[in-house]
């Protein structure tokens, strides 16, 4: 092994750390395999047989070498990877890497290297080195004509420390099949290893795995504990998912990108079990290629997520439609919002086993950063839970406050949603937002919204029946033209090398020409609003996930189209006012039409005219009657007279009268 250390290249690579001030070489597990071991073996060899031996003896050298005491030997890499779940009795003690998502991380807390201990009889100073996990105190003073065995006292100010923190690794959700729970690895980390991953970040760790006895030291149990010591922690910047790719899949897609049909095929090949609703296909294959995020000189960040919400009557596949796309999404995520809480979703503080105090632990958001987070039922979610999302699907970070703990976490994520209504089916007759029971403050943060409606139609009912009947007979008719794993290699290498850019001037125009024509009837203050800018911003993710489901590096008038077409189906749909015929996107946006505004607004000036008609207090009979001659109906007028009054600005001085909080 000195030989190895005394090479020219690795004396430059120690001559580097120590310009820089680093106090560790880091090797890969391949540069070992190309040296041997007293002539018997590789380094990497004896590194996997013996790593507790291997690593003393490079680290004694490498102190002897250097002259530093604090340098050591870090090593990237163990040959192959073991998956958490199949970690076994057969790896204590080896040398080992895992792969995961970093799932919580403690606080970092010094750790005890070398202490020296004051023996309180003759004053004498008694190192100690802490090599093992547990403390130790000196058996005996080591000042010869003292040699008591103490009392001692740690002198923690000429005691060596080094930072430590806790990991715990999770197994990554793609790995998971048949409902499996995911399998988890306590983690250590030390000196400059500390602090290089956050949750949420996709991790590669190489080190021991050593076994701690569970139970307390009274009560000592026969099994053990699994625990990685770390060697060396990599963060994989750009997703592991772009692991996936080999260079013959490269070469294939390649080859698929020059069919001028291949923007079909991907949205028939999306959900292929489920017949018909092509805009909303092709709107879930724009969601999971996506387009790139825009940092602005100001560092604001406008996100490049698309996020849609399914809402529509029972029996319609919403569900069949979210666990095909969490199952085929790179770092694709379901969950039901039924099930889920909010801190499961975006992050939770809870005490750590391994160093005690508070740590914090990544929610499912964070978990899925960089892919697709399909949440079910969202309606069944408590306000609560929905308003701990709501910075989550703009802002895509989530803000913590808990037990002591202010943080910040990355959650980069699509989401995909599903609700019912909340009368069990859509009632045409009646605005969608009344209907679906969800916040207009989240409502507005989705850039698509498709109704499903389960409505009578023969020739329809017939293909459905037809295509569900045949699936049965023969499963094969569901066979898409991209099977899903050359469609997740596509989006992997989309989201690679693909980043569209907005050049074209005529592209600008048809995009300015479409959201000012559509202002412009509003522009008076007589029709309602019928787009904002949250829809233009929409349209402009739309447009360059098109340009990258072609394979184009710019976006062009045909990209544009598609976008206009898909956001004009949602403003048809989500904001169309069934009492004018008008579209309004205050119905999304606030929750009320304008048209409902401007009858509250007349309600309100009805109660003060008859408050000073009858004295500062109003008939309510009265105020119907009144209302009821100017076209506004009773129920309506009731229904905002109850509004009101829960909401503070009436009350009811005695029965049957009401009159405004403030005058004027």
């Amino acid at each position: 092994m000195r030989e190895f250390f005394s090479q020219k290249e690795m004396v430059r690579r120690l001559k580097n750390a120590e310009a820089k001030g680093e106090n560790s070489l880091v090797l890969t597990f391949d540069e070992l395999a190309t040296s041997e071991w007293e002539g018997k073996k590789t380094l990497a060899e004896a590194l996997l047989e013996s790593p507790r031996h291997f690593f003393r003896i490079a680290n004694e050298l490498l102190v002897e070498i250097t002259g530093r005491p604090k340098m050591q030997l870090r090593v990237r890499g163990a040959g192959e990877t073991v998956k958490i779940r199949d970690l076994r009795a057969e790896h204590v003690g080896k040398f080992i890497q895992v792969e995961g998502i970093l799932t919580r991380a403690s606080e970092i807390k010094p750790e005890l290297r070398e202490a020296l201990f004051k023996c309180l009889h003759c004053g004498e100073l008694n190192p100690v080195l802490q090599s093992e996990e547990s403390y130790r105190e000196p058996l005996s003073c080591q000042n010869p004509n003292c040699k008591r065995r103490g009392p001692f006292k740690l002198e923690v100010e000429k005691s060596e420390f080094r930072d430590w923190q806790s990991l715990r690794i999770q197994e990554r959700h793609e790995e998971l099949r048949g409902g499996r729970m995911p399998m988890m690895l306590d983690c250590i980390v030390r000196d400059d290893l500390v602090d290089v991953a956050v949750p949420g970040n996709h991790v590669v760790a190489s080190g021991i795995l050593e076994v701690f006895q569970e139970g307390g030291p009274r009560q000592k149990r026969k099994t053990f504990r699994k625990i990685l010591d770390i060697s060396y922690l990599e963060v994989q910047q750009k997703g592991v998912e772009e692991t996936e790719l080999t260079e013959e899949d490269e070469r294939k897609i390649r080859e698929m990108i020059k069919d001028p049909w291949l923007y079909d095929k991907i949205i028939r090949s999306i959900a292929p079990s489920v017949h018909g609703y092509e805009a909303v296909k092709e709107g879930i294959a724009l969601m999971l290629f996506g387009c790139d995020p825009l940092q602005l000189p100001d560092r604001t960040r406008i996100r490049g997520d698309i996020h849609i919400l399914l809402t529509g009557d029972p029996g319609v596949a919403k569900s069949m439609l979210l666990t095909w796309t969490a199952s085929v999404a790179p770092r694709g995520l379901y969950t039901s919002g039924k099930k889920a809480t909010g801190a499961g979703l975006t992050a939770t503080a809870v005490r750590d086993e391994l160093g005690g105090g508070w740590t914090l632990e990544a929610g499912a958001l964070v978990i899925a950063d960089g892919g697709v987070a399909c949440i079910d039922e969202f309606d069944k979610m408590s306000e609560e839970d929905r308003s701990a999302i709501l910075e989550a699907l703009e802002q895509q970070t989530i803000s913590v406050a808990k037990a002591g703990i202010v943080a910040t976490l990355n959650c980069r994520t699509s989401v995909l949603a599903a609700s019912n209504p909340k009368m069990g089916r859509l009632d045409r007759t009646r605005n969608l937002v009344q209907q679906i029971g969800l916040e207009p403050v989240i409502l507005s943060r989705f850039d698509l919204i498709f109704i499903l409606r389960d409505e009578p139609q023969s020739e329809r009912d017939k293909k459905i029946a037809r295509h569900m009947l045949e699936l049965h007979r023969k499963p094969e008719v569901a066979k898409p033209p991209i099977d899903s794993e050359t469609l997740r290699k596509l989006i992997i290498y989309a989201k690679k090398y693909i980043h569209p850019k907005l050049k074209d001037e005529k592209v600008l125009k048809k995009m300015e020409e479409f959201y000012v024509r559509n202002r412009s009837v509003a522009e008076r203050g007589e029709a309602p609003v019928p787009i904002t800018p949250r829809q233009l911003e929409a349209m402009i993710r739309l447009a360059k996930a098109s340009a990258r489901m072609h394979f184009r590096q710019e976006v062009t008038e045909e990209d544009v189209s598609r976008a206009i077409e898909l956001i004009s189906k949602y403003l048809r749909e989500a904001g169309f006012d069934t009492s004018t015929g008008k579209l309004d996107i205050d119905l999304v946006m606030t929750g009320r039409s304008k048209s409902q505004r401007d009858k509250i607004l007349r309600i309100m000036d009805l109660i003060a005219e008859v408050e000073n008609k009858h004295g500062g207090m109003a008939p309510v009979e009265e105020i119907v009657k009144r209302a009821r001659e100017e076209g506004i109906e009773e129920n309506f007028t009731l229904r905002v007279i109850e509004e009101e009054k829960r909401d503070g600005f009436l009350y009811e001085p005695k029965q049957g009268y009401v009159t405004r909080v403030v005058k004027g």
